[in-house]
């Protein structure tokens, strides 16, 4: 039987490397969530081209009723999904207004939750479930942009919560962690960073390749993953 994935946010940075490596090592059809059609339609052919299989499936994983539409049409199993979406501000807590704040906690943590929520029934009838989120090391360590640091922790308690609570039906939770990596968010965020403390994407997606390929009923607690010279 083949493998279905969802991975949100796969339209660029690690999203689209966990989408193509899915893809291309495992068998598994990925279905590729996000907002930006032709940025999904571009991964699709990418991953095509090289022999895998996937659909591009636009949706805003803000928007509790795109997401239920969007999952609601994949079908009725989903062994794998992976929850990417980030958005990123590097502002002082001074600096950062309300909506600031809402805006990250809609895009870093509400995104999950929809996300994890809607796909819970699909992952039940996987044999080999896991739900794998993405958050950031800003939420295992302080760091001076208190919106986007209090969102991702927030993903992590969500996470950690989670995997305690479906661990009697074996669906395997784990928060990821990566200090900076290299992706268009990133060089965003931090044009001018030093290159040596930025890890490349595909060190992501092998991390999530080897979670979902453990056995069922075998987990791993929260991953940091970060370059060696990044404290």
């Amino acid at each position: 039987m083949t493998r279905t994935a969802l991975v949100v946010g796969a339209g660029q940075g690690m999203g689209r490397a966990i989408a193509c490596r899915l893809a291309a090592t495992t068998g598994t059809h990925v279905h590729l969530g996000g907002r930006t059609t032709g940025k999904l339609r571009a991964v699709a052919d990418e991953i095509q081209n090289a022999g895998g299989s996937c659909e591009a499936l636009p949706f805003d994983a803000t928007d509790r009723d795109q997401v239920e539409a969007a999952i609601g049409g994949i079908g009725t199993r989903l062994d794998i999904v992976v929850h990417t979406v980030g958005r990123s501000m590097m502002r002082s807590f001074d600096e950062t207004t309300v909506q600031d704040w809402e805006e990250q906690i809609s895009a870093n943590l509400s995104s999950a939750f929809h996300v994890a929520q809607v796909a819970l029934p699909l992952l039940r009838a996987s044999d080999n479930p896991s739900l794998i989120l993405i958050t950031s090391k800003t939420a295992l360590k302080g760091y001076p942009v208190v919106a986007y640091s209090a969102a991702k922790a927030g993903v992590l308690g969500m996470a950690r919560a989670l995997s305690v609570e479906l661990a009697p039906e074996r669906i395997r939770v784990v928060p990821i962690c990566p200090g900076p990596v290299d992706t268009p968010m990133r060089w965003a965020a931090t044009p001018d960073m030093d290159r040596s403390l930025v890890i490349g994407v595909e060190n992501i997606a092998a991390t999530v390749a080897y979670l979902v390929d453990l056995e069922r009923g075998v987990t791993v607690d929260t991953l940091l993953v970060q370059s060696a010279q990044y404290d």
